[in-house]
């Protein structure tokens, strides 16, 4: 892939610099802080680097680097890696020392040795980092010398905008606009013959290549005879106000000069003209909420009716056009479905006779799987296909085109033109988050926590003032969401855990670039990398591909970074990240203790249960998740954990207190998974007990799973009470182990901070309903309970102001009704007896009606009877045309005809 694409890498590379810059400077301060004359050097070549690092930024902001900045940037990218493996060896090898179990003059020799085996160190580091020093200096020099800085960003012709031709497509070729076109029209509203009424807004925004400025200009074309004045202006990403403003002024005022209008004036002038008309202005492609605050200063708020349409790809953006008030709408574009989707390439490529050779059939299926329901992906490869002759052959190849890391056919381009507009858009910190989605393969969906742990592993994330490593991530995660460069998905049905997915085109165009530029290496059957390619980020096939690799000699693994494969090897020095998920894996090997330098180790659905005693020599592994890990002695020596479990608790009494004073040594512990498999209550007496050493420090999540014994001691005995503590869950899949009380430390004043909250109890009294609807930070409650009150549950009117998800089972109960408010409740979750709730309550109204804000229901309901099923749904059904959202609802009856 040429041209537009290959910057985008290019504009990533400034994002090695960051983590070489603090290791240079943690580097200075601690290992050569006597040692004088390397730590001049030292100095010297952080200066170079951040002036490099300044240099970088300032290409990667180029629309359109030359041949000469492209290979600069990939050089001094690699010497980047070069340097930071380099320190990452040294000290390495200069912490990592056996201990000393020899005595006498033995013990003496071995300090000796040991100090002459540091200075071999340091001298053979000083050696390699003058070398780099001395490449760096030349690859400078050869930037200056060449003067590469002078024209590289200007351009020979100007490129023709690829999102024009939306513009001006004709009206019969437009396919699956009809829907949201009348959809917006309706909303809008007609004022045909009194336009009296407010100002409406309608902000449509969507990923690059929906088609937004074609809907847009669709609406426009067909309601623009309605209104007085009526314009349609694109902003750009660089958009320059002052041309913008001239311009719509220039369509109200065509003869009067504005050649010294400042931008107020313009602004004053354009209110002045539009007071009392009634205006329709299309305003299409919008990319920073700034330009909206300036640009809608232009545009009065009249009582005439008029109407203004934004168009936009990201839904921060989207929302600030649209406001607080009700008189804006956020239209969120969608893909076609899948009989658009055909309708649209059959028209495209075979015109009015919309006919497919049967030969061909197989294979145009196959293609617009790949295109997803993107009508520009669709567009493009059918104008393509036009053209070429109707055989199997020459569209397969086209379809490789789609699907291939290779280059790509010209007519392809248009593609990556759109994509590279956003990815451009993206902030320097940003751009290698987004090209490291190329390690997840196609279709998949790739896991919230796994993503943001394995940025951190990469360093890809800077540290911020009042946030943790962890908490800079997710906003990037979001980030990216609110640009439309990936979906939000929720991997789990009840919402649970949330994560993305990459549209096959975005990651087609990422994993091309990555490989290219040696951020990522594929590894598959069609290509081994050479032997001579340093290789930082591994993608594998199947395991097979990878022994055939080794074995073959043609993979230089040593520098690796991340890896995702079915087994480990301990020559692997640099790696930051192992995800073994979904593998046959059953031990680690003693190996494990040499990774010096890992950060997260993910045994999440495998085998493996006991850890070796070496990993505790993990000083790093901020990350260890799993099923049921059985820990060894010492693992409080892991200091850098942030996260772990699901860990198994030991039951003799010898080991507990060895592993409750490894589990107190964990202060930088911010998530505790804990399972409990075995009988006996000895094992969660000492976790409550470290719990509550732990709740006092960094502590913001505790699962507790148990299948043995009562787990009152999670109740009763949390004392001091977590005051940081954000989520709690408690679950059994037995309910003779449920909490039989509500937990003491649950209380407004004392659970400020809690967001999340899952128990299983037994039995809940009037005082803890109040209690949990006064909780001021709440946001997703699930309640299991075994025995309901007798007068019921009845939630407050007024009351769980923050709670946006709650799951509510109360399986042979009568559940619990709503009285009004929850302003911000989108997903509900009940499960109740009907015949119950009709004699608590006195009636089937559940109340839904009065939770405006619902966009999902479920019910589960057991019935006795047949005629009960009917008035439980009907009465249900009634309630939820009552809402204004139109929420998804899903109710489940079963019969169980014994309950009393």
């Amino acid at each position: 892939m040429g041209g537009v694409v290959e910057q985008i890498v290019v504009s990533a590379l400034t994002g090695v610099m960051s983590p070489l810059l603090r290791k240079l400077t943690n580097l200075i301060e601690k290992k050569y802080r006597e040692v004088k004359g390397v730590r001049k050097k030292l100095e010297q070549l952080t200066k170079e680097l951040m002036t490099i690092g300044i240099a970088l930024e300032k290409y990667a902001a180029m629309d359109n680097p030359d041949v000469q900045v492209k290979a600069w940037m990939a050089e001094m990218r690699e010497l980047a890696y070069d340097m930071e493996d380099s320190i990452d060896l040294f000290t390495y090898r200069i912490d990592h020392e056996p201990a000393d179990t020899t005595n006498g003059v033995k013990r003496v020799l071995h300090k000796t040795l040991r100090k002459v085996k540091k200075f071999h160190h340091r001298h053979k580091f000083a050696k390699e980092i003058e070398e780099l020093h001395v490449l760096v200096n030349e690859a400078y020099e050869r930037q200056k010398r060449y003067r590469i800085e002078e024209g590289t960003s200007s351009k020979l012709c100007r490129e023709i905008d690829p999102r024009l031709p939306a513009l001006y497509v004709e009206k019969e070729k437009l396919v699956g606009i009809q829907g949201p076109m009348k959809e917006i029209i309706n909303w809008f509203g007609s004022e045909e013959v009194e336009p009296i009424g407010q100002r409406k807004i309608v902000s449509i925004v969507g990923q690059g290549g929906l088609e937004k400025a074609t809907l847009a200009n669709q609406v426009y074309q067909k309601i623009k005879g309605q209104f007085s004045f009526s314009d349609f202006v694109s902003v750009s990403q660089k958009p320059n106000m002052d041309n913008l403003l001239r311009e719509l002024l220039s369509q109200i005022k065509s003869t009067e000069p504005t050649e010294s209008f400042s931008d107020q004036q313009l602004i004053d002038k354009l209110r002045t003209c539009l007071k009392d008309e009634r205006y329709l202005i299309v305003i299409d492609d919008i990319w920073k909420r700034s330009a909206w605050k300036t640009i809608q200063c232009a545009f009065p708020i009249n009582k005439h009716a008029s109407r203004i349409i934004t168009t936009t790809r990201i839904k921060s953006v989207a929302q600030s056009c649209c406001g607080a008030s009700d008189e804006g709408f956020v239209y969120q574009m969608k893909p076609l479905n899948k009989s658009d989707s055909e309708n649209l390439f059959l028209t495209r490529t075979f015109g009015a006779e919309k006919k497919c050779p049967s030969q061909l059939e197989g294979i145009i299926s196959d293609i617009l799987y790949k295109c997803d329901g993107l009508p520009l992906a669709i567009i493009t490869i059918a104008s393509l296909l036009a053209d070429k002759p109707r055989t199997r052959e020459e569209w397969e190849r086209v379809l490789n085109y789609i699907v291939s890391t290779s280059e790509k056919d010209n007519d392809l381009e248009v593609m990556d033109k759109i994509l590279f507009m956003s990815y451009n858009d993206l902030p320097h910190h940003m751009k290698s988050c987004l090209l490291h989605l190329g390690t997840f393969p196609e279709d998949h969906k790739i896991g919230k926590d796994v993503l943001v742990w394995r940025w951190i592993a990469e360093g890809f994330i800077t540290k911020k003032q009042g946030f943790t490593l962890q908490e800079v991530a997710e906003s990037y995660f979001y980030e990216l969401i609110n640009r439309s460069l990936v979906e939000h998905i929720q991997i789990m049905p009840d919402g649970e855990d949330e994560g993305c997915q990459v549209h096959d085109i975005v990651l087609n165009f990422i994993i091309c670039q990555s490989t290219e530029e040696n951020f990522l290496t594929k590894l598959d059957c069609y290509d081994h990398p050479s032997s001579r390619k340093r290789i930082r980020r591994l993608l594998v096939g199947n395991k097979e591909e990878h022994t055939r690799a080794k074995s073959q000699g043609t993979m230089n693994s040593s520098n690796l970074r991340s890896v995702n494969i079915y087994h480990v090897d301990g020559r692997l020095f640099h790696l930051r990240y192992l995800g073994l998920r979904w593998s046959r894996i059953d031990s680690l090997p003693v190996q494990i203790g040499k990774l010096e330098y890992l950060q997260t180790l993910d045994l999440r659905h495998t085998s493996l249960l006991v850890m070796p005693e070496s990993i505790v020599q993990l000083k790093r592994l901020m990350r260890l998740v799993g099923h049921h890990l059985i820990l060894p002695d010492g693992f409080g020596n892991m200091e850098s954990l942030q996260e772990l479990g699901f860990i198994g608790c030991c039951r003799s009494s010898t080991n507990l207190l060895k592993f409750q004073k490894d589990l107190q040594l964990l202060r930088n512990l911010r998530v505790l998974k804990v399972r409990f498999l075995s009988e006996g209550e000895t094992g969660k007496e000492a976790m409550i007990q470290s719990l509550c050493k732990l709740g006092g420090n960094n502590l913001r999540e505790v699962y507790i799973s148990s299948f043995n014994g009562s787990g009152d001691c999670f109740a009763d005995s949390w004392c001091p009470s977590p005051c940081f503590l954000e989520k709690f869950v408690y679950e059994s899949s037995y309910t003779e182990h449920y909490l039989s009380r509500f937990p003491k430390w649950i209380h407004p004043s004392l659970s400020r901070r809690l967001t999340y909250l899952d128990i299983d109890v037994k039995r809940m009294e009037r005082e803890h309903v109040r209690i949990l609807e006064d909780l001021p930070a709440l946001i997703v409650l699930h309640l299991d309970i075994e025995e309901a009150l007798v007068y019921g549950i009845r939630i407050s009117h007024g009351a769980f102001q923050c709670l946006a998800r709650l799951r509510f089972c109360n399986r042979s109960g009568p559940g619990l009704v709503f009285k009004g408010g929850m302003p911000k409740l989108e997903w509900l979750s009940v499960e109740f007896g009907a015949e119950r709730a009709q004699s608590t309550y006195g009636s089937l109204e559940v109340g839904i009606r009065h939770i405006t804000s619902l966009k999902h229901i479920e019910f589960s309901i057991l019935v006795l009877t047949d005629d009960m099923e009917r008035k439980i749904k009907s009465s249900i059904n009634d309630q939820v045309k009552m809402l204004p959202q139109r929420p998804e609802v899903n109710i489940k009856t079963v019969h169980l005809p014994f309950i009393k």
